[in-house]
């Protein structure tokens, strides 16, 4: 019995021992997250088919304003000799007064002799650079076009970019002469006391290619096409003898040469400095297409508004 007793008391102490929870911590278990409520799904639209629109095209550029390109008749005008008084005539200058080197006016008289009724254009003095009689213009481009001299686009416009040398070369080659420039002031005057070739009116742009106003008021910003302004002509139908390109002569400046001229076919000073231009020029204002306005600059110089035209005697 007493051991059956002991027995049992070591059984009961095992069984004890063996039930006892462990002292070690333990992690809770993590709840499981609430569920998420479901989200209802969107409807995509189904597409809708549309016509798609036209291919827009890219709108033509705007094309510059264009003057009608004549092929003009490169023939010369007979100007009658005789009486015309030269120089600038304080009732015929808009008031302005008149610049000591276009005094004092004066009576010439000249020969009968002819002049281009239109400035040489790049056609014209192509053939003579083609023909080795001349020297290429010192730049192909114009003011605003970079393909000028050459091209045919532009052959009835007026050649730039010329010399004296280069124009006197020129007129040589084609068996005339540059004018004097009392030929040039009779040519562009006539038989008239007026201010401009075609009278005293104010210039326009319908009457001459010049500076209108101010630097942004240029009728064309470069040259135009030689008889682009027939109502600018002078009395004998010459044209451009305002504006579009000054103009060489072939006399030297000579500030108070008016003063000493001659009174027949004076042909300028002795040699001096520079070389006279006339005209006005697509870059001129009112005071410069003046029929007495004279300017001046070195036989070398060229410009994109400086060309020429010839003359020549009547063989009489």
């Amino acid at each position: 019995m007493k051991k059956i007793l002991i027995f049992s008391l070591v059984v009961v102490f095992l069984v004890g021992c063996a039930t006892t929870p462990s002292l070690a911590p333990t992690t809770p278990p993590t709840q499981p997250p609430a569920p998420t409520a479901a989200i209802p799904a969107t409807e995509i639209p189904e597409p809708t088919a549309t016509t798609p629109p036209p291919a827009t095209q890219a709108p033509e550029p705007t094309a510059l304003p264009t003057l009608t390109i004549i092929q003009p008749e490169f023939g010369m005008v007979l100007i009658p000799g005789g009486e015309f008084v030269m120089g600038c005539d304080p009732q015929h200058n808009g008031g302005l007064g008149c610049p000591q080197d276009e005094l004092p006016l004066h009576t010439v008289t000249l020969s009968d002799f002819y002049i281009d009724m239109y400035e040489v254009t790049n056609i014209q003095y192509a053939e003579c650079v083609a023909a080795d009689g001349c020297q290429p213009p010192m730049s192909s481009s114009s003011e605003l076009v970079q393909s000028y001299f050459g091209y045919p686009d532009y052959d009835y416009y007026p050649v730039v970019h010329v010399s004296w040398l280069d124009a006197a070369d020129y007129c040589t080659w084609a068996g005339k002469r540059l004018p004097t420039e009392a030929e040039w002031e009779k040519a562009a005057r006539g038989s008239a006391a007026i201010s401009y070739p075609w009278g005293d009116d104010e210039p326009t742009c319908a009457l001459t290619n010049y500076q209108s106003a101010g630097t942004t008021g240029l009728c064309s910003g470069d040259t135009n096409p030689v008889g682009s302004h027939p109502l600018g002509a002078s009395e004998f139908g010459i044209e451009d003898m305002a504006g579009n390109v000054w103009e060489w002569v072939s006399d030297w400046y000579g500030e108070t040469y008016y003063q000493t001229s001659p009174g027949e076919n004076p042909p300028g000073p002795e040699g001096t400095t520079y070389r006279v231009l006339r005209g006005g020029g697509w870059t001129s204002a009112p005071i410069h297409l003046r029929i007495s306005s004279r300017a001046y600059d070195p036989d070398f110089h060229n410009a994109s508004d400086v060309g020429f035209r010839c003359a020549s005697d009547t063989g009489d």
